[in-house]
């Protein structure tokens, strides 16, 4: 698959980006300038792909994604933080103005520690923690879900056929009928998204990568390379987080 880019099912018009904003009831990113881009923000119910390499704020933009609604829209979230244990992730992110305690009765994080481990029955790591997914949703309720990350979902349910599974796991996160953000770790220079076409499964997908604009200065960069049930931008973005808030702005050169 290296090499080509992930099926849009979307319209990439720049012209149409307006067109279907009445239509779908939308996520926003709280990333200003970013919704407008996406005719409002990311079309309710879909399973968006965040995928860049290391160090390009994909868990504090899904983060974000998932406080701002809470705090402003009052809708529940879980984060499953499968590397970074909780009480690492609460810290980082009240530093960047994100302050769970404020929030609490509308989102929660997992760690991996958190998550039953033991086999009951017989069932695999995945059906237990599709099961608890399945429990919370229907005690506390759950709009938008975070999964940080697949790769390392991967490795601990230790998938056989990681296509196969990843079409299961799609599937049933579309019957959960929540707003999924997969976090997707992935090496400097690869034209995929993902290590097992989950950017062909997904709904979505917003590409976060850095480029080295001179010798001393790094600049992250944040595109939607596909987005089905709207219309979008598919140009790269600056992404700047400043005054404890992230916002784009247009590339010079660039006809966004």
């Amino acid at each position: 698959m290296a090499g080509k880019e992930p099926e849009d099912d979307g319209l990439d018009l720049d012209g149409l980006i307006g067109e279907l904003d009445g239509e779908v009831e939308r996520i926003k990113t709280y990333i200003q300038g970013f919704d407008e881009s996406l005719g409002g923000g990311i079309p309710k119910g879909s399973i968006v792909l965040v995928a860049g390499t290391a160090g390009t704020m994909k868990s504090s933009i899904t983060f974000n994604i998932l406080f701002n609604n809470a705090k402003t829209k009052g809708l529940k979230g879980l984060y499953v933080s499968l590397e970074q244990n909780r009480a690492s992730l609460v810290r980082h992110m009240k530093n960047l103005g994100m302050d769970i305690s404020k929030i609490e009765d509308k989102v929660n994080i997992w760690d991996l520690g958190m998550i039953r481990t033991g086999l009951i029955s017989g069932e695999t790591w995945m059906n237990i923690f599709k099961k608890d997914l399945q429990d919370y949703k229907e005690k506390v309720g759950m709009d938008i879900f975070v999964l940080d990350s697949l790769p390392v979902l991967d490795l601990i349910a230790q998938w056989k056929d990681g296509r196969t599974e990843l079409f299961h796991l799609f599937e049933w996160l579309r019957e959960l009928e929540v707003t999924a953000l997969l976090i997707s770790e992935i090496p400097e220079g690869d034209k995929r998204y993902g290590q097992h076409d989950e950017d062909f499964l997904s709904d979505g997908v917003i590409h976060l990568r850095m480029v080295e604009t001179d010798q001393n200065t790094i600049t992250r960069m944040i595109r939607c390379v596909k987005m089905r049930n709207t219309g979008h931008s598919m140009n790269y973005f600056t992404l700047l987080f400043e005054n404890k808030r992230f916002q784009v702005t247009k590339v010079i050169g660039q006809d966004v």
